[in-house]
């Protein structure tokens, strides 16, 4: 008995460590995405900027105009209720303004105001920076888009799967999901 239970725990040991094995691209995204984000935080601290309100910006940023909070929400993976607190300290501190929607007198489009684009263009600017520094330096031009083409294939796929919100489905027809 004594042996079969140490060839058990050593299966369970052998089928923990295969597990965790196939789940380390997983973790390693995940730990990549948590600490670009927290190393973004401590860059942009001196400008009064959350790395959630960057994100928001950076949507206003790259977009082609005017866009209502519900694309922005769906576009950063969130919730509209999510960055409603969001949206109203970055527009209270001048970066944003909202302006009427002329196809829908309810509706609103999110615009970013000089102010915003100057902070904005900062943000990028630390951005690119914090991207030059964890990927620029080890990464040559070949492993970057290589990395590059397998992200955009496994976000391709989890675009496709069953529990991708409709929303998220739809926002691929916009160019800041274009490849």
């Amino acid at each position: 008995m004594a042996t079969a239970t140490k060839a058990s725990s050593k299966n369970g040991g052998a089928t923990a460590a295969a597990l965790q094995q196939a789940l380390l691209p997983w973790v390693l995204i995940t730990e990549i995405y948590w600490m670009s984000y927290k190393l973004l935080e401590r860059r942009f601290y001196h400008l009064g900027v959350s790395a959630s309100q960057a994100r928001v910006l950076a949507v206003l940023h790259f977009a082609k105009g005017p866009i209502k909070p519900s694309l922005v929400a769906t576009l950063l993976f969130q919730e509209t209720q999510s960055i409603t607190g969001i949206l109203h300290r970055i527009e209270t501190r001048g970066w944003v303004r909202r302006l009427p929607d002329p196809n829908d007198r309810r509706a609103v489009g999110l615009e970013l105001t000089d102010k915003g684009r100057e902070i904005t263009d900062e943000i990028v600017r630390i951005s690119q920076e914090l991207y030059d520094d964890m990927f620029g330096t080890v990464l040559t031009a070949t492993e970057k888009r290589q990395v590059e083409t397998i992200l955009k294939k496994v976000r391709a796929l989890g675009f496709k799967l069953p529990e991708t919100d409709f929303k998220l489905r739809r926002a691929q027809q916009y160019p800041i999901w274009k490849d």
